[in-house]
């Protein structure tokens, strides 16, 4: 019988190697995925926190609209600016806010 030449080692470590740039591209895309979600988490807070701040300025502004609207306030205006006076209780009509739903 005659002896067979086996060549199994560069196969092999061709298989090897062919595994570890496998992991390597694997691991760089799993790395580069956390990366945008990162930063795509920090941009979310942020937005969240201006959104935030923009609800509760809304709110400041509705209160002080209603303050300034109120007839304590617009009284002594509208009597020494326009020298207008105050009308009877059967001469006053109240009108409801229009309430906006775009929220």
């Amino acid at each position: 019988m005659a002896a067979r030449r086996v060549s199994r080692g560069p196969r092999g470590r061709l298989r090897v190697a062919l595994i570890l740039v496998g992991f390597v591209v694997v691991a760089s895309a799993v790395i580069t995925r956390r990366t945008i979600g990162a930063g795509n988490a920090r941009e979310l807070l942020d937005l969240n926190r201006k959104r935030a701040s923009l609800v509760a300025e809304r709110a400041r502004l509705v209160s002080e609209i209603g303050a300034a609207t109120s007839l304590a306030q617009l009284e002594p205006v509208v009597s020494q600016r326009l020298g207008m006076r105050r009308p009877s209780d059967g001469q006053l009509i109240r009108l409801p806010r229009e309430v906006r739903r775009d929220r």
